[in-house]
């Protein structure tokens, strides 16, 4: 077996320290393995990565199965034995998918190797999983996959590294029967950039803090605007003061509304609907509809109302129509709701004055980001 350590100047502090405090982490360890393949009954692990700050810099250690030993399953255990004795020094494990891959494919191997417990190094741990935060914006980075060099990449993240794990399991193969240094040196690279990467990849963390409600309205104002077939329409664009930066700049959309950040700036525009729009009664049974106004009244009222210009509601007929300026919301933010048809998948809300005092308007922002979330 052999250990590697490696020690790289890191400047994105700032940003890690942040993220590991929001996830109540003193310290932390980033840790990524490579195994011979995905079942821990039929595969081992022959390659173990862990990062970690340390004196204002990032240790890299890596523990590698390099085949000195006759017996494989004794340098496996090597290799756990090694960071298990690591782990000691650490209350949280961030990885990349590792939730659901790295630390049940661990717990077995060391299970499978009748080594120590590993509920004893194992539990208690806090499990900060990347991949569980972040896949959820695939759609809005327009992203085709969630893998983890995808989400470097769409970072600006450049990787020496060419190879995926299933082309690694083939070299390690190819080492095992005959070794040499230019491929130890490819697999090493490749488990160097996977944890180093998580890292990096921490820098997404912002726009889980923006999504999440961290931000302050610095403005708004619907103004006009053409829509796609030539008439005029009006929206409204709220202003966003990000105190973390976004890392790279995003757009998005969902034919409802819009979003735009950049930096620590961030910008959402939502039409405004300008028509008449309808608000259901919800105890109908206590309602009559009157067809030629179009409208339903309550049974009080309908008393009055010939019996052949009236008959009784039901959950689509019992409405009032209103007029006016409305703003579009997927759940009920701001009350009373307006729809345009019964039972319709936009509910609107009417505007009729200064917008900043008569709705909560980031709470009603912080909706439609976690909508186009």
């Amino acid at each position: 077996m052999k250990k590697i350590n490696k020690c790289d100047n890191f400047t994105n502090w700032k940003l890690v320290n942040n993220f590991l405090n929001s996830h109540n982490a003193t310290h932390a360890l980033f840790l990524d393995i490579e195994t011979t393949g995905f079942s821990p009954k039929r595969a081992s692990i022959y390659l173990i990565g862990a990062a970690y700050p340390e004196n204002g810099s990032l240790v890299v250690e890596q523990f590698f199965a390099d085949g000195v030993q006759e017996d494989a399953k004794s340098e496996e255990a090597m290799l756990l034995f090694e960071l298990s004795r690591l782990l000691e020094r650490f209350d949280t494990i961030v990885t990349f998918y590792g939730n659901r891959f790295d630390i049940p494919f661990l717990r077995q191997r060391m299970e499978a190797l009748h080594m120590e417990d590993p509920d004893l190094v194992y539990n208690n741990k806090n499990y900060v999983d990347l991949y569980h935060i972040f896949s959820g914006y695939k759609h809005i980075f327009q992203l085709e996959n969630c893998k983890q060099t995808t989400f470097e990449a769409f970072l600006g993240i450049h990787r020496a590294d060419t190879y995926d794990g299933g082309e690694c399991i083939k070299m390690y193969q190819q080492y095992q029967k005959h070794p040499d240094i230019n491929t130890e040196l490819l697999l090493l690279q490749h488990n160097y950039e996977d944890v180093y990467g998580m890292v990096q990849l921490v820098g997404l963390y912002a726009f889980e803090r923006f999504f999440s409600g961290d931000f302050e309205i610095s403005g708004y104002h619907i103004s006009s605007y053409y829509k796609i077939d030539g008439t005029v329409g009006k929206e409204l664009t709220v202003t966003c003061q990000l105190p973390i930066p976004l890392p790279v700049p995003v757009s998005c959309g969902d034919g409802c509304f819009y979003l735009h950040g950049k930096e620590n700036c961030a910008w959402l525009r939502i039409p405004v609907y300008e028509g008449v729009l309808k608000y259901f009664y919800p105890d109908y049974k206590d309602y009559y509809y009157l067809p030629d106004e179009d409208m339903a009244i309550h049974k009080s009222v309908a008393a009055y109302v010939d019996k052949a210009h009236r008959k009784k509601a039901d959950a689509a007929t019992c409405y009032t129509k209103k007029e006016g300026m409305f703003l579009p919301q997927y759940e009920t933010v701001v009350e009373p709701a307006f729809y345009e048809v019964y039972q319709g998948q936009i509910a609107y809300f009417e505007v009729t004055g200064q917008i900043g005092q008569e709705i909560p308007l980031k709470e009603y922002c912080i909706h439609i980001l976690q909508w186009l979330k």
